[in-house]
């Protein structure tokens, strides 16, 4: 779509955003998916792999240890402060954030107070739910002064959802009901371009801290994630040999979430740690080696995809992973994937500290 920005009465929309799906530049996690978007249809250049890394999403990792939980691929796990994923994605793009979050507070007029303004200036705004989970999706205009909006969400063309949506012609969804969902938790804003932005030593510093293995609450992340995976992949009583349907694709989205996460996040990471080399010679080297490693990472969980029968979520799928050699096989993986992003994240301490 070429770019235009329509005022009608009671709204404006601003067409030619590049569309936000499961897919888009080959990339599975909405956030940097919608900041790519964003800052591309504001003239800013920027690719998939550099805001995966420079936002930190590209080298997480976290699991319930509770039990088995789908919001363990939410972005917001990244760090330990849930909102940082979004303030270092805008600030590695040298940008602020205003960032309004729902609370018992707030009003629907704040939220479509803030989107009116950054729409009227040209600017689509993330936001958190709208149409389903609150997974990041992307407000491209509104109509009726805020009551409707309209957008890309990667949820949009879902059966479960199609209730409460319909479709402009170029495709955005259209939605009244934004606010009623209690998924719709946060809008954001992203300031003006300021400066270049996070440099290499500001994106290793957030590696090393996202990569870093800790328990936060009942969820570990970074490399310690590893093991409470293992451990519930690895146990029988979680799979009985009776386990209906329903049982088996809470455990196998879990279990596919985490795996893609890694076969998205470490590819992108090796990605981008390669083309850093090659604008930082003097480290080429030691960002190499780091590569190689996150690359095995993303290896790896492509072979426990093969070992499911590939990457769908169908019942075959679902069959094999009830299967306890099959599991014993992706546990093994799962040890070898730990032990590469474990050496991936020795490379990436002694590269934060030589540029410290």
């Amino acid at each position: 779509m070429s770019q235009q920005q329509i005022v009608e009465q009671g709204g404006t929309i601003l067409y030619g955003v590049p569309k936000v799906e499961y897919g888009s530049y080959q990339g599975c996690t909405p956030y940097p998916i919608c900041l790519k978007a964003c800052a591309n249809y504001l003239g800013q250049p920027v690719e998939y792999d550099a805001v995966m890394a420079g936002s930190g999403a590209a080298f997480r990792l976290t699991w319930d240890t509770t039990s088995w939980n789908g919001g363990n691929v939410d972005v917001l796990f990244t760090y330990d402060d849930p909102m940082k994923i979004y303030r270092t994605g805008a600030a590695f793009l040298g940008r602020s954030l205003i960032l309004l979050e729902r609370s018992g507070e707030t009003a629907k007029a704040d939220f479509s107070g803030l989107i009116r303004e950054e729409i009227d200036k040209g600017s689509p705004c993330i936001a958190l739910g709208i149409i389903g989970p609150p997974e990041a999706c992307v407000v491209t205009g509104y109509r009726e002064n805020g009551d409707v909006l309209l957008g890309w969400n990667v949820f949009q063309d879902n059966p479960e959802y199609r209730g409460s949506v319909s479709f402009d012609p170029c495709g955005y969804y259209i939605t009244s009901e934004w606010w009623e969902n209690p998924d719709t938790l946060a809008v954001m804003a992203l300031g003006q371009a300021e400066g270049e932005g996070f440099g290499l030593r500001e994106v290793a510093a957030h590696a090393v801290e996202v990569l870093t293995g800790r328990t936060h609450g009942k969820y570990a992340k970074g490399v310690s994630a590893y093991d409470p995976w293992k451990k519930a992949v690895a146990d029988d009583t979680q799979f009985p040999a009776n386990a209906v349907l329903p049982i088996l694709v809470e455990r196998l989205m879990c279990q596919g979430d985490a795996m893609d996460t890694l076969a998205d996040g470490r590819a992108r990471a090796g990605s981008y740690l390669r083309k850093q080399a090659e604008l930082h010679p003097e480290f080429g080297s030691l960002l190499k080696e780091a590569a190689g490693h996150f690359e095995a990472v993303a290896a790896g969980s492509c072979q426990m995809a093969e070992l499911l029968g590939g990457w769908g979520r169908g019942e075959k799928q679902l069959r094999n992973l009830a299967r306890r050699d099959i599991r014993e096989g992706i546990c093994s993986l799962i040890d070898t994937c730990k032990e590469s992003d474990q050496r991936g994240l020795e490379k990436l301490v002694q590269l934060a500290h030589a540029l410290a």
